[in-house]
Formats: structure tokens, sequence, C-alpha cells
């Protein structure tokens, strides 16, 4: 089935968003046995999305990272993060938000991510474009770097990476806020480390469609297919306009 309208990933994603909300300030979190977080908003959230997908699309795959996994070696596969950033959303910081993406032969094929407490969706589709609440948006056209542009980083890259950077370096807290901002060219390029396909789908394929790309740190494209299972990945990734993410691996080492 490929007649997909982009308007009902919105809409769950809209959806999921008003769930995480009423628990938001005022959550119950526990450990994983990874000793990432959890919360009961995590768990509802992909329960819900996990039930739309499924009687919307009873012949896709789904995964998610609360364990979800529904024939995961269909032609369509739904990634889900019911919601990125859980360490932040219980910090009660505001950049954290539902990830839902779609991916075709293990290719970014839509991808929908929502910030509740912005109410800012951003969402890219087969039919061409990335927009950000309706407007279309490009990321930053390649230019030499300044002092005033800034990057996406991990909040743990100063122990992890050496990086001559002549500009700014932001933590934002969850991968979704990472690839929004470069998709749109407020974060002139990004590096994020240690994900899984729920993580990246929907804003690999927003990124992609807003002119950026992903590499590793020896310039190649990243290829989904190697975390289809939902293993996770520990090697780095720059996002950005080509010419960006190239310049970027060219100031960032490991330690």
């Amino acid at each position: 089935m490929t007649n997909i309208s982009i308007e009902e990933p919105i809409a769950w994603a809209r959806e999921a968003g008003a769930v995480a909300l009423r628990s938001f300030n005022h959550v119950a979190a526990q450990r994983k046995p990874d000793r990432s977080w959890v919360t009961e908003a995590d768990l509802a959230i992909e329960r819900l999305l996990t039930t739309r997908l499924a009687e919307r699309f009873p012949d896709h795959g789904i995964i998610g990272e609360e364990q979800t996994r529904r024939s995961i070696d269909q032609e369509f596969l739904w990634a889900i993060d019911p919601l990125d950033g859980t360490a932040v959303f219980i910090a009660g910081l505001p950049i954290w938000g539902v990830s839902l993406g779609l991916l075709r032969h293990g290719r970014p094929y839509l991808g929908v991510i929502y910030l509740p407490l912005l109410d800012d969706c951003y969402w890219a589709g087969p039919t061409g474009g990335a927009f950000w609440n309706g407007q279309p948006i490009h990321v930053a056209e390649p230019r030499p770097f300044t002092g005033d542009d800034w990057i996406s980083t991990p909040s743990n890259s100063h122990r992890r990476y050496t990086l001559d950077f002549i500009g700014k370096t932001r933590s934002i807290g969850a991968t979704v806020g990472t690839f929004c901002y470069t998709a749109r060219g407020s974060a002139i390029g990004a590096l994020i480390s240690k994900y899984s396909i729920w993580d990246v789908a929907a804003g690999l394929a927003i990124l992609y469609a807003a002119g950026g790309t992903a590499i590793d740190l020896a310039g190649a494209p990243f290829d989904c297919q190697t975390i289809l299972d939902g293993r996770s990945a520990e090697s780095p990734l720059l996002l950005g306009a080509p010419e960006h993410a190239e310049a970027l691996r060219a100031v960032l080492h490991p330690r």
C-alpha cells in the first residue's frame, strides 16, 4: 500500500503529544535494564500509535522503542519513538517529542516529528519537500562557518570528541530536536551518537527532504539497513547540508 496520506500520522503524533502533556512536570519514571528512563507516557503513547498503525496498515511492520516488534521484515516498516528525549521530559525541559517514521525497503520514506510543548510539527512524505508547521524548510545554505553558527551535539561530546569548530555547540537533549533544527537551517549541522532505528527514521526522512545528509566519520552515507532489527548503533553521524557535514568531519575527532 503506497497511498499513505501524511495527514494521518500527523494527527496521530498530535494525539500522542496530548497524552505526554497530561503528565509533563508530574511524571513518575523508572529505569529500564539498559539504565535509560521510561515513563508511563512512553508506554501509553507506544500503545496508542501501535494500535492506530495496526488498524490502518495491517500489512505494515512496526518497531518501537518500548519493545514493539511486528513483522519487521515487511516492505513498509514504521519506527516509533513514543517520547524521544525522555530524560529531558523528566527534567521538565521543553525539547522532547513524538517521532513516527516509515521506511520502505529499509530506506526513509516518510517522517513526522511533533514537539508538543512548542506545538511544532515537522514532516516529510513521499510527495517531496520538508515542512515545519506547513512552511517549507531547507538545511542551511553551503558557506564557510562563522562564530555565530551552532551545531547540536550530544551532552557527553566534550568527553568523547575533540572538536575544532569556530562556532557554538549546544546540547538539545533529544534527537528529534537535533534533526528538526538542522533540517530547517537553524543549526548549521549536528553530531549524533548512540541511536536506534526509532531515533532516526523520521528525522532522516525530514533531513533528506530538506536537502541534508547523514554521514559517518569516514564520510560514508548512513545505511538504515544496519539497524533495522532494533540494535543500537554507536558510530557517530554528522548531519547537515552535504558540504557542512563534510566540513564538520574535518574538524571532529574521537578522543
